[in-house]
């Protein structure tokens, strides 16, 4: 392995290196819109936001591929609390077009939780969609079906892609090719090197609690490998994952995506017990990883 502090060598390589984002894929996206997966991007919201006061907003998925499948649902939700608490909800529209039939794929029961909200706070959905670019001049959104829709506020989810670093490795054949691994080991096609969270093509979403799933795997088949024991169990693709509704409720989604024939999940109603139950996830994986608190 090459780095700017020096060559180094290694009996295993674990690739963790994430998925990047291509703003500029999206013609339009960065002198019309605005993305917030970024934390440079959300943090410019808080500039953004205060001056939407009337007209459409699109939250708007530009790639087929992205990180946590239910963040643009409750940015949805969370912009209706936004603007209903600011007295500016009536003035406003808000519409979500995402790649899915669905919001939630794998859980019939969380996608009908989120569209009975949406329905009932006046949100649109607009289901097997992409946003492929924004006219800025004249405040439109041109869907992937070349259907427009206006807007005055777009909140945009970038294209993702593999990082230029792996793709100069042959890791991944394309800057949109994901890693492929064996979906049991998380091993790439070079014996020893394995990839691990967004930047694999395993099959499951690109979120942290699958990462933290694969990384387990990944260092019980090196310890095992190291000490001679019993191969670890295969991975499971398994993760819980948490779902902001607003009005100060969460839910909560357990899915399976490799174990069965077909991705399966199992839906916990939104309540305040799940709000605390989030906190709690969030401060344990501060004090594992990083040795802090929030």
């Amino acid at each position: 392995m090459v780095t700017d502090d020096g060559t180094f060598e290694a009996d295993f390589l674990v690739v963790a290196l994430g998925a990047d984002y291509d703003v500029d894929a999206t013609p339009g996206l960065v002198e019309g819109g605005n993305e917030f997966y970024s934390v440079a991007g959300a943090s410019a919201l808080r500039d953004v936001l205060p001056r939407f006061e009337r007209g459409a907003a699109i939250i708007g998925v530009t790639g087929k591929t992205f990180k946590c499948p239910p963040a643009p649902s409750e940015t949805a939700l969370l912009l209706d609390d936004y603007l209903a608490a600011r007295g500016r909800r009536e003035a406003t529209e808000i519409s979500l077009v995402m790649p899915f039939g669905t919001p939630i794929p794998p859980s019939p029961d969380t996608s009908r939780a989120i569209l009975a909200a949406f329905a009932e706070r006046g949100i649109k959905f607009v289901k097997d969609s992409l946003v492929r670019a924004l006219d800025p001049g004249r405040k439109v959104a041109v869907l992937s079906d070349g259907a427009e829709m206006p807007y005055e506020l777009f909140l945009g989810v970038p294209v993702h892609r593999v990082p230029e670093v792996v793709v100069e490795s042959g890791l991944a054949a394309d800057a949109y090719g994901w890693v492929p691994v064996n979906k049991k080991t998380l091993e790439t096609n070079f014996p020893g090197v394995f990839a691990v969270g967004d930047v694999n093509g395993v099959g499951t979403p690109k979120a942290g609690v699958f990462a933290e799933g694969a990384a387990r795997v990944v260092a019980a088949a090196i310890i095992a490998q190291l000490r001679g024991g019993p191969s670890p169990e295969a991975y499971k693709g398994a993760g819980s994952c948490y779902v902001e509704f607003g009005h100060n409720q969460v839910g909560r989604v357990d899915v399976d995506f490799l174990s069965g024939p077909k991705p399966t999940g199992t839906f916990q109603a939104a309540s305040e017990a799940l709000v605390r139950e989030k906190a709690q996830f969030g401060a344990s994986r501060l004090e594992r990883w990083f040795g802090s608190q929030p």
